[in-house]
């Protein structure tokens, strides 16, 4: 009769390499049972990985798109703050200059330039918001702020009508200022992009578009009229007393219809916030949906999982047995 047995290195080795497999079994059912999720998706789904890859692909869709929808959500915010700083710095303005220009009651023209250049300094600040390191009515440059210093606003219009002797050349020189291509407002104060941000997409063909920046025409007639009235008592402004008091009537008259334009901004920007909540609340319904689904490709039955969870344990611990049972044979072991 033949009798085949197994040496001790062969049964060392097999002891070792049962033991190898049972660690990594108890090692992958422990992970399982304490995440409710397949540690190995390959064996959980035969091979067959194309659905749950293009799960995993929509899911990373829909996290970027979100992140970007938060982003925005952010910028819209600030920026809609921002337009309500130069709506009630303006609105205060007007009332002061309302006064000033008509010269009845204690408010004089030196005060009315005074608030002038405060609103001007809460516009400009208004305009170099920025959220998260970005500059939000730069453009493209979001590096950088969109607008230089309220003394530097007011030199150059200083400059600009230093020669002018009357009012209407006053005002004409100003509005060249700020107005014209190329001009003083282009070349010295503006410092942001010729070039607006672009959309942010949201998916579903979706997108949010704030390109808004300083150089808006409603933001410049704001800034215009602000600046002409803090320059109404400049010492070398060569105007009467009547003719300081019409430029402040000029600037009343031109904040009143810039009033307009930023209300036509303000609700354009407050429609762009609307659709970013509404492509919010989609790309967070859409990831639920995702996750939901690569739970069901992915999710394992926890009893199932800890009753084979035990049963390797046992395993383990009976190999451990055998194992030290076998160290333990011996010759003399064996002849008593």
């Amino acid at each position: 009769m033949n009798v085949t047995s197994m040496g001790d290195l062969a049964r060392g080795f097999a002891l070792r390499n049962r033991n190898t497999e049972l660690q990594r079994a108890l090692s992958r059912l422990g992970a399982e049972v304490a995440s409710g999720r397949t540690a190995d998706p390959t064996r959980r789904l035969g091979g067959h990985m194309s659905h749950l890859a293009q799960i995993e692909h929509d899911l990373v869709l829909a996290t970027s798109y979100g992140d970007g929808a938060r982003q925005v959500q952010i910028s819209a915010t600030a920026m809609q703050g921002a337009l309500e700083r130069i709506g009630a710095a303006s609105d205060a303005l007007v009332g002061t200059l309302a006064l000033a220009s008509s010269g009845v009651g204690s408010t004089d023209i030196s005060i009315a330039a005074t608030e002038a250049r405060g609103a001007l300094e809460s516009t400009v600040s208004a305009l170099n918001t920025s959220a998260g390191g970005r500059h939000l009515f730069s453009g493209t440059a979001v590096d950088s702020a969109p607008l230089t210093a309220v003394d530097d606003i007011l030199t150059g219009l200083r400059n600009a009508v230093a020669s002018e002797t009357s009012v209407g050349d006053v005002i004409a020189a100003t509005e060249a200022f700020f107005d014209t291509p190329g001009g003083g407002f282009e070349t010295l104060i503006y410092r942001g992009a010729d070039v607006g941000l672009s959309p942010v997409q949201l998916g579903a063909g979706e997108s949010a578009d704030l390109d808004l920046r300083a150089d808006h025409p409603a933001f410049r007639a704001t800034l215009r009229h602000m600046a002409l009235a803090a320059l109404a008592d400049d010492a070398g402004l060569a105007l009467p007393e009547a003719g300081r008091r019409a430029l402040l009537a000029e600037a009343m008259d031109g904040l009143l219809t810039a009033k307009s334009a930023q209300t036509s901004v303000r609700a354009d920007l407050g429609f762009a916030e609307e659709r970013i909540e509404q492509a919010r609340s989609r790309i967070e319904t859409e990831r639920g949906a995702l996750e939901l689904a690569r739970n069901e490709l992915l999710s394992v039955d926890p009893y199932e999982a800890a009753t084979e969870l035990q049963a390797v344990q046992q395993q383990l611990e009976t190999l451990y047995a055998v194992t030290v049972r076998t160290s333990r044979l011996s010759l003399v072991n064996f002849l008593s």
